[in-house]
């Protein structure tokens, strides 16, 4: 957008990048090993779409990594801005104080985000089970600057800590100053002066009158009471219009009365284990095969279907289920179900 204002710093994010692109190494040496397969083991159309299957699996991994290395934070006048490969989300930032969270070490506070599984937290999050809060922590930084916005609060692992905070004062000093102007600046337009009202002197009035004079202007000084007193509560309830200065003060470790979860019940995120159980099942049902003399000759119509099964229900499962965990977790259970039951039918049909 042309009309946008040049962000008041840029920056720099503590990242790791053999974390950020552990998933996508992984994701591409499956792409890889499918690819092989179809170009190996199998022929004709169904070569082609495992190949193909493999190669889109290639293509989105590194997407992905391109999308990660390109993450960015600026730091503008009403907003933070996290930025990466063809998108942003904008962050309004609200008054409040500037904290740093203990990550690392003693006295640590826990912090969670989804997607659980990956090396990285970007996104929303959870600290000490607790407060909801947006994540932008690329790296195991050992503490995070808390920043409160309209989203909630924003944690940032950055790589120098102190030049995130002198952003944040730039950026609130200019929008006291953006403010003070507003002030300041005359109406455009006046609104029309009400008539002067003609007032009687009390010397001149009967009793009557007088009587009712005094118990107007009564009724006027206690309307501007109740309104001052209604404009001093308003300003209490709402408070400060403008963010201050942040200061940087510890984050203190609350300890609220909460009901412990039970050991039995289950996490909030499928764990790897599930995440493999399509490639173990398709894995397990080949071997299976091969040992018991029980699979196809690839050169026939029925090896190369069996085989394109089996890579269907196994690493393209998987590679689902880890795509379907980053977008889409709640579909991980769908992904790891059809690709067992799948496996289940094929190695059925095997063994007999």
């Amino acid at each position: 957008m042309s009309d946008r204002v040049p962000p008041i710093a840029r920056i720099r994010l503590s990242r790791s990048i053999p974390r950020l692109l552990a998933a996508p190494v992984f994701a591409v040496l499956t792409g890889l090993v499918t690819v092989a397969v179809g170009l190996v083991l199998l022929s004709g159309p169904i070569a082609l779409v495992v190949t193909g299957l493999g190669a889109l699996v290639i293509v989105v991994a590194l997407v992905g990594a391109a999308m990660l290395l390109s993450i960015r934070l600026d730091v503008e006048e009403a907003a933070v801005c996290l930025g990466w490969l063809g998108g942003e989300r904008i962050y309004p930032l609200s008054p409040g104080p500037v904290t740093r969270v203990r990550l690392r070490g003693d006295r640590r506070s826990r912090l969670r985000a989804a997607p659980r599984l990956l090396p990285w937290q970007l996104g929303a999050g959870r600290l000490r089970d607790e407060e909801d809060v947006e994540v932008v922590r690329l790296a195991p930084s050992p503490t995070a600057i808390l920043v409160p916005t309209e989203r909630g609060r924003l944690a940032i692992a950055a790589a120098d800590e102190e030049a995130l905070l002198d952003a944040l004062s730039r950026a609130a000093r200019a929008r006291q100053r953006l403010e003070d102007l507003t002030r300041e600046a005359p109406p455009i337009d006046e609104p029309e002066q009400p008539a002067a009202r003609v007032e009687v002197d009390p010397a001149l009035m009967t009793g009557i009158e007088r009587s009712i004079f005094e118990s107007r202007h009564a009724e006027e000084r206690a309307a501007l009471a109740d309104a001052a007193e209604a404009e001093r509560l308003a300003a209490e309830m709402i408070g400060p219009t403008t963010p201050a200065a942040p200061t940087v003060e510890a984050e203190p470790r609350r300890r609220r009365m909460r009901l412990e979860r039970p050991q039995w019940a289950p996490r909030a995120g499928p764990s790897l284990a599930l995440l493999t159980l399509p490639l173990l099942g398709a894995g397990a049902a080949w071997g299976a095969a091969v040992l018991l003399d029980r699979m196809p000759d690839p050169a026939t119509d029925l090896g190369r279907l069996t085989a394109l099964a089996l890579v269907l229900a196994g690493p393209a499962t998987t590679v689902g289920a880890i795509m379907a965990r980053v977008w889409w977790p709640r579909l991980v259970a769908v992904v790891v179900a059809g690709g067992l039951a799948t496996t289940v039918f094929v190695g059925r049909a095997l063994l007999g």
